[in-house]
C-alpha cells in the first residue's frame, strides 16, 4: 500500500470514530431529552394533584366557622323547644329556625362535610371521638359512650372535629380497704 492510500484510510477512520461519538451523543442528548421530558410530566401531575387537595381543604377554617353556627342553631333550638307554649305563632318560628338549620346542614353536605355517627352505648373509636370524661351510671355497658357532649365532623374524609363524649364507668367500684 502506498503511503497516500494509508493517509486516506486512517482519515476515513478517523471519521467514522468522529461520526460513532456524534452518534452517541446524539443517542446521550435524546435519553437525557426523554428524561427530562417524562420529569417535567411527572413534576405538572404531581403539582395538579397537589393544587387540588389545596383547593380541597382551603375551605376547611370557613367549613369549622359554619359548624360552630350548626352547633349554636342546635342548643337555640333545644332552648326554644323546651321553653315555648306550642302556640301557632311559635311553632312557625321553630320551623322557620329548623330550615335555616337544614339549609346550612345541606350546604355543608355539598361542600364534602359529613357528621361522624356516634351513639350512647357504642363503643368508643378513638379516630373520630375525643374522650373527655367518664360518667358514673348503669344506663350504658361500662367502656361505652355514656353521654355525647359535642357531634364531630369530616371534610372530605378528614377530621376536622372529633366527637366530644363521656363514657361509661361502672357504678361499682372495688373500694380499698383502709382499715388496717
Amino acid at each position: 500500500m502506498t503511503e497516500k492510500k494509508q493517509s486516506s484510510l486512517k482519515e476515513e477512520q478517523k471519521k467514522l470514530k468522529d461520526l460513532e461519538k456524534l452518534k452517541r451523543e446524539r443517542d446521550q442528548y435524546l435519553a437525557d431529552w426523554q428524561k427530562a421530558r417524562a420529569e417535567l410530566i411527572n413534576y405538572k401531575k404531581e403539582e395538579e394533584k397537589r393544587l387540588q387537595q389545596v383547593i380541597r381543604f382551603a375551605n376547611e377554617r370557613k367549613i369549622k366557622e359554619l359548624i360552630a353556627i350548626l352547633d349554636n342553631f342546635d342548643l337555640a333550638l333545644q332552648s326554644i323547644q323546651n321553653s315555648f307554649n306550642r302556640d301557632k305563632k311559635e311553632e312557625k318560628f321553630i320551623k322557620g329556625l329548623v330550615l335555616i338549620k337544614s339549609q346550612i346542614e345541606d350546604l355543608l353536605k355539598k361542600e364534602g362535610v359529613a357528621e361522624i355517627p356516634a351513639a350512647k352505648g357504642e363503643k368508643p373509636d378513638i379516630k373520630y371521638q375525643e374522650i373527655v370524661s367518664e360518667v358514673t351510671t348503669s344506663e350504658v355497658p361500662e367502656g361505652t359512650i355514656a353521654e355525647i357532649f359535642q357531634k364531630g365532623y369530616t371534610f372530605n374524609g378528614k377530621v376536622i372535629r372529633p366527637v366530644r363524649v363521656a363514657i361509661a364507668k361502672s357504678e361499682k367500684k372495688n373500694n380499698i380497704d383502709t382499715k388496717n
